[in-house]
């Protein structure tokens, strides 16, 4: 995982971008029941990240994170890109 940058260095349109992520993650795991623990280890990413990303900061995440997550709650990568 890259490590968490500054919110500075994004712009304000990229950190609500990252924002909305972290909050379709959260979403996506509450609705099907799982601790932030959970979706860790499921998706081999660490407590730690998953909370950063789950914040309301502009956390940053691979496209490889991205995709395991997605894996993990059984879900295409896209529909966590999907904010509508």
């Amino acid at each position: 995982m890259p490590p968490k940058s500054s919110n500075s260095s994004y712009s304000k349109e990229e950190q609500q971008f990252l924002k909305n992520i972290g909050f379709k993650i959260q979403f996506l795991r509450k609705q099907r029941g799982i601790s932030q623990s959970e979706l860790a280890e499921s998706s081999g990413l660490s407590d730690t990240t998953i909370s950063h990303l789950e914040s309301t900061s502009a956390y940053g995440i691979s496209m490889i994170a991205l995709y395991r997550i997605a894996k993990a709650l059984d879900v295409d990568p896209s529909q966590i890109l999907t904010f509508k």
